[in-house]
């Protein structure tokens, strides 16, 4: 059995064994670090893509993991007309669920352009594939998602930053921000619980073959470890719907939103 890294802020890892989480954007360079984590710690992971040879790659990377969870994967295209058919799909295969991560993002085909340069058409490519996406994923899975349960988006810092050369995703990800926000507050005490965790630079496998590396930056398997803990609400931050998991040093800390 793979020994569990204890990192320097969390306490104890939680055993998610009989603990089912969907972590949408799986195949991703973030996701691949959660679905690693969560594996570990027990759970039965669905991780979705749009691509199968990208989900084929994370099979075979996750395939060393030990612990006593297992990887199941299925495509999913959160742009797809059949989105809420696919995870009423998915729930009666594998949940109801006790956990969702949505780990979605799209940089779009025009590079990086002046706010005012961007077309209609780039403007509303990045629109729907950074918010469209993620609200049609919270519709989609939170009826599927247990009371107990949490549906987590994961996000980046050009939701409280200026990003130039990034208008349209760097508006996504505050436009998503305060979705997130509003969805967790409008659900409450009625759960599933909702969060938003805004993370800094990520070691991710692409940065690192493309030789764009930090040792100060997040490892994936780390933000894995926060969700793990959110899952089994063991997490001193259970409470808190807004979360930064910034510095690797400091680890995840609160927002100033309590549910």
């Amino acid at each position: 059995m793979t020994e569990r890294t204890q990192f320097a802020w969390e306490g104890a890892r939680p055993d998610l064994t009989g603990k089912v989480v969907v972590v949408i954007g799986g195949s991703g360079g973030v996701g691949e670090g959660v679905v690693r984590t969560l594996v570990t710690d027990g759970a039965t992971v669905v991780a979705t893509g749009r691509d199968l040879s990208r989900l084929a790659d994370l099979v075979a990377n996750i395939s060393t993991v030990g612990g006593g969870g297992r990887l199941v994967t299925e495509v999913l295209d959160a742009a797809g007309d059949g989105l809420d058919d696919e995870a009423a799909r998915l729930a009666e295969r594998y949940g109801p669920f006790d956990g969702v991560v949505i780990s979605v993002a799209s940089w779009g085909e025009q590079g990086r352009k002046p706010a005012l340069s961007l077309t209609d058409a780039e403007w509303d490519d990045l629109i729907a594939g950074n918010l469209t996406s993620v609200f049609r994923l919270f519709r989609a899975f939170v009826p599927h998602t247990k009371k107990s349960g949490i549906v987590l988006q994961l996000n980046g810092m050009s939701a409280d930053l200026a990003f130039p050369g990034g208008a349209g995703i760097a508006l996504s990800a505050a436009a998503t921000k305060s979705l997130t926000r509003t969805i967790a507050a409008e659900l409450g005490s009625r759960g599933p619980r909702v969060y938003q965790v805004v993370l800094g630079v990520v070691r991710t496998r692409a940065r690192r073959a493309a030789g764009i590396d930090d040792l100060g930056w997040l490892d994936g398997e780390e933000i894995g470890a926060h969700i793990a803990g959110l899952v089994a609400a063991t997490s001193p931050l259970v409470g808190i719907a807004l979360q930064y998991h910034v510095e690797k040093a400091t680890g995840p800390v609160a927002g100033s939103v309590r549910f």
